[in-house]
């Protein structure tokens, strides 16, 4: 899970990814949403990607914040 992100706008749906800090890391997809929502609910802006998502994802493309492609 990555947090203080900054962002910059590609387009409409996509973000690149300038900066930001890991949070946290695990093999677990529960504990990884669990501490999304718990990061989520103290105010931070976080993304994370689930232990399924291929290595070969592109973290410059989040169409959707939260969820890593």
């Amino acid at each position: 899970m990555i947090g203080d992100i900054v962002e910059e706008r590609i387009s409409g749906s996509k973000s690149k990814i300038l900066e930001g800090n890991i949070l946290e890391v695990s093999d677990d997809g529960k504990a990884i949403r669990k501490a999304y929502r718990r990061f989520r609910d103290k105010g931070y802006n976080v993304i994370y990607s689930l232990p399924t998502t291929p290595s070969e994802f592109v973290v410059e493309d989040v169409p959707i914040k939260g969820i890593l492609k």
